[in-house]
């Protein structure tokens, strides 16, 4: 049975080590961001490990403009890069700010849902759009545009 020292020489031991290894983060996450933060087209958000200050509405009920109430708040921030089908265009448009196809951005916690919803939606829209298209094209080349050779190569060989 290990003694209450044993225990606190261990647990200190630990707790050293997690000190180090958050420092050792904490450097790897500088060095990230200060080199741009290099974010894949097909990842997903990655924090930042920094933040923004946001004005937000703490009394949205109001409808009154004049009586609305802002209070300050500190939201994280993530970058995500904007990977858009070929049906969406160029970009979105949020607020008249531009958000690029292939383009990363430093996002805050609020905006991000918003601008990934957007995304999923594009990608919904063009899966409705193309299925059909392809799926009618693939029919009618299955059907009528093989030669009877194509169609014998494949068959399942007995």
């Amino acid at each position: 049975m290990a003694t209450t020292a044993e225990k606190d020489n261990e647990l200190a031991i630990l707790k050293a080590q997690v000190k180090d290894l958050s420092d050792k983060l904490g450097k790897a996450q500088t060095e990230a961001s200060g080199k741009g933060g290099l974010v894949l087209a097909d990842s997903e958000e990655q924090p930042t490990g920094r933040t923004v200050d946001v004005e937000v509405c703490i009394n949205v009920w109001e409808t009154d403009e004049k009586k609305q109430k802002f209070e300050t708040v500190k939201l994280p921030t993530f970058m995500y890069t904007i990977n858009l089908p070929l049906s969406a265009g160029t970009h979105l448009s949020t607020n008249g700010f531009p958000y690029y196809h292939g383009e990363t951005y430093e996002l805050d916690s609020q905006t991000l849902p918003d601008i990934k919803s957007r995304v999923a939606r594009c990608w919904d829209h063009e899966k409705s759009i193309r299925k059909s298209t392809t799926q009618d094209m693939n029919n009618y080349i299955d059907t009528r545009m093989k030669s009877a050779a194509a169609v014998a190569r494949s068959l399942p060989q007995v």
